[in-house]
């Protein structure tokens, strides 16, 4: 490792380290440190992920998940979920130059209290900071070097209550593979609007579903497709998606074949497909969406997005697309509608959105903007 920063990346809840079952973090850190492969060498930590379904930067687990994951489900013993966890991978992190803390900020004083001597950065996808009093966001400040956050809305959840955490924060967005992700406008279709995501109340499909037939009355023909699972890679019949279903049968009923369940969508093999066939990209998360990876994924397909005007979406979005408040039905509907009746705006946007990804958002970029801040602070400039 002689020569090259050493970077031990762990990867936080469980989640596994591949396209199929990991999540976003799993993907930002495939993507970025793929790109540094000369640069850094980089090691991922985190539960087991069958080979097959790995991702290629280098990955290492320990058999101690079994007992993590059983404490969990005992109460009075859950708290030490992550001491078993992380004391069982120890002796191997504690040897590299940069520990990269994905979403856990309670593993910050564990390992300083283990002595941990070099750079520790935090890199926030959640709003994980927003409910820490001054105190406790300024001593976690003293005890790491650097936190990454995917956008100002995170950002500014924390730093006016600490200014010296403030001071270590960086934006460093989230990304697409525009290799991947990239218009095919042979494969557009005129009037299909697009969702993906987890299939549960914050995402918003069921506000969706109720906007689309606003849609419908203006254009019968228009199709609804709804991708995506209660899991990643896995789906329960829960009671919320059962009143969605219900309420697309109502619309069915008098619209056949207008909405559209195809389930999971394997991210790298299908999804992008799905964004360049897709009029538009409807997202109408009711929370507030730190990010939102398929705003830029459909971007990059140059697919106008109809977006909620909550968390981060704005500033993926830019001038490129449509903001609406998502429990808003006529707003919403209408401003799906109205794309769908203007082809020039839609080519105006979708034209747009491509330039904006390649600026921002292409993984390249991200990951030059990850390594300057990995330099700065490692020197103490950041």
């Amino acid at each position: 490792m002689a020569g090259r920063t050493s970077v031990a990346v762990l990867l936080s809840d469980g989640e596994r380290f591949g396209p199929y079952f990991g999540g976003a973090i799993a993907r930002w850190t495939q993507e970025v440190y793929a790109c540094l492969g000369e640069e850094v060498d980089a090691q991922v930590f985190g539960f087991p992920t069958a080979p097959d379904d790995r991702y290629t930067v280098t990955h290492q687990t320990s058999g101690a998940w079994r007992l993590s994951r059983a404490l969990a489900r005992v109460p009075g013993l859950r708290r030490y979920e992550d001491t078993v966890w992380l004391r069982a991978i120890w002796e191997r992190i504690r040897k590299f130059d940069v520990l990269h803390i994905h979403s856990r900020p309670q593993w910050v004083p564990i390992f300083r209290r283990w002595g941990y001597q070099g750079s520790l950065l935090l890199h926030l996808h959640n709003d994980h900071l927003g409910h820490w009093d001054a105190e406790a966001l300024n001593v976690l400040a003293s005890q790491l070097q650097g936190v990454a956050v995917c956008s100002d809305y995170l950002k500014n959840r924390f730093a006016a209550t600490s200014p010296a955490l403030g001071a270590k924060a960086r934006v460093i967005y989230n990304g697409v593979n525009t290799r991947l992700f990239s218009p095919r406008e042979e494969l557009r279709e005129s009037k299909t609007i697009f969702f993906v995501g987890r299939f549960d109340p914050e995402k918003g499909v069921l506000q969706l579903v109720r906007a689309f037939e606003r849609v419908l009355a203006r254009h019968p023909d228009a199709r609804l497709v709804i991708g995506g699972t209660t899991g990643f890679g896995t789906h329960q019949d829960t009671p919320y998606v059962r009143r969605v279903r219900a309420e697309a049968a109502k619309l069915e009923s008098r619209y056949p074949g207008c909405v559209q369940f195809p389930g999971y969508i394997h991210h790298d093999h299908h999804l992008p497909q799905w964004f360049q066939k897709a009029t538009l990209l409807a997202s109408p998360s009711l929370f507030q969406e730190p990010f939102g990876m398929v705003n830029a994924e459909a971007m990059a397909c140059a697919t106008p997005v109809v977006g909620s005007n909550r968390g981060g979406i704005p500033e993926v979005l830019g001038d490129a697309g449509i903001l609406i408040n998502p429990e808003d039905a006529g707003e919403f509907g209408d401003a799906m509608a109205g794309l769908l009746d203007d082809k020039n705006r839609r080519a105006g946007l979708g034209k747009a959105s491509v330039e904006r990804v390649r600026e921002y958002f292409d993984w390249r970029v991200v990951a030059q903007t990850w390594t300057a801040f990995l330099e700065a602070t490692r020197t103490g400039l950041a």
